[in-house]
């Protein structure tokens, strides 16, 4: 009975391991079937959105062709999947995308109790409110807090943490506001925009990329200066496939760590003899260290050199949707003052 056990106990470490060197469910079915299921917002100026001619862009959007770069080597081969805030984590558990970057905030029940995981994050922002700068016919351009205003009604996305968060601030604040919910963001901005609500609130950058996308004269609004909540965003895949998630966290670094290291898509090349000895190995990575994650030897330079580091990544899609006068600000490199630290590449 003994030696039978012991021989069940190697077989189960000898099939574990095999696994880990074939590779996971997820990444065998992604590269069988030759394209990416990447779950991204709807209309999300800035994050997602599609051009006439059927070409998406955003900084999500970026983060899911980084993947595609490392796991099937096209930075084309994804299929984005609109998804809204109500039904983005329901579609990644039914497996109906492999991935979701969609301006999801990492919480703790969101990690611990939906079987999904989060991977990282991948941008810092922060829940605020957006007034318009004459609410019934007078000037709102004073106000600074939502306490200055004795009655409002506020504009928020179901199925979102804006809403939760909303809802704790003002009963923490004692406020008289009454909490409008809409089922999509463009409902929200339709809502807002037609005056059912004084106020609107949601991450920064979902806002101030609104008034850029939509609006030809943006200047007729303004931030407030309250902060609701910290809001970390950054991909979830499913729990039940550690191989995926190390796949997606890892591509998900490469850009912040390849601005660390100097690297762009307009410098890289995998022949630099004076590359420092960490970005020789992000850029030709031992074989001996792949063996587990299912990928080849260029995968980090693919990334790099068809995508971009975190900065050209950051400038040219939301360099638009920062507060106002600010930068990169927490977004940047903790080198620069920000809390973007990348794991070593070691």
């Amino acid at each position: 009975m003994c030696m039978k056990k012991i021989v069940l106990g190697i077989l189960i470490v000898v099939l574990f391991q095999a696994e880990r060197v074939w590779g996971g469910e997820t990444l065998k079915a992604v590269q069988e079937r030759g394209y990416l299921r990447c779950g991204v917002g709807i209309d999300d100026f800035g994050f997602a959105t599609r051009s006439r001619d059927g070409k998406w862009k955003g900084f999500d959007v970026d983060f899911c062709r980084a993947i595609a770069a490392a796991v099937l080597k096209d930075v084309e081969a994804v299929q984005y999947i609109p998804l809204d805030s109500q039904g983005r984590f329901k579609a990644l558990a039914n497996k109906e995308v492999d991935v979701i970057i969609r301006t999801a905030t990492w919480t703790f029940q969101r990690d611990v109790s939906l079987g999904l995981s989060f991977t990282g994050v991948t941008l810092y922002d922060e829940q605020r409110l957006l007034i318009n700068k004459y609410v019934k016919g007078k000037k709102t351009v004073a106000i600074e807090h939502a306490a200055e205003l004795d009655k409002a009604t506020v504009c928020v996305t179901k199925g979102t943490t804006s809403l939760e968060n909303i809802k704790d601030y003002i009963q923490q604040n004692n406020l008289s506001f009454e909490i409008l919910e809409t089922e999509s963001q463009a409902g929200r901005w339709h809502a807002f925009l037609r005056g059912r609500c004084q106020l609107m609130t949601s991450e920064v950058t979902d806002l101030l990329g609104g008034l850029t996308g939509l609006l030809d004269d943006p200047n007729g609004y303004h931030l407030l200066s309250d902060v609701i909540s910290r809001e970390p965003l950054g991909p979830y895949v499913r729990d039940d496939d550690p191989n995926w998630f190390d796949v997606v966290r890892w591509s998900s670094q490469v850009p912040i760590l390849a601005e660390y290291l100097g690297l762009s898509s307009q410098n890289v090349t995998d022949t630099n003899t004076r590359l420092s000895p960490e970005a020789k190995r992000l850029l030709n990575t031992p074989e001996a260290w792949l063996d587990s994650l299912g990928l080849d030897a260029k995968w980090a330079f693919r990334i790099i050199r068809d995508v971009g580091n975190y900065e050209e990544l950051y400038r040219q899609n939301l360099k638009e949707v920062s507060i106002e006068g600010a930068e990169r600000g927490v977004n940047e490199l903790w080198t620069n003052g920000g809390l973007h630290q990348p794991a070593p590449f070691r």
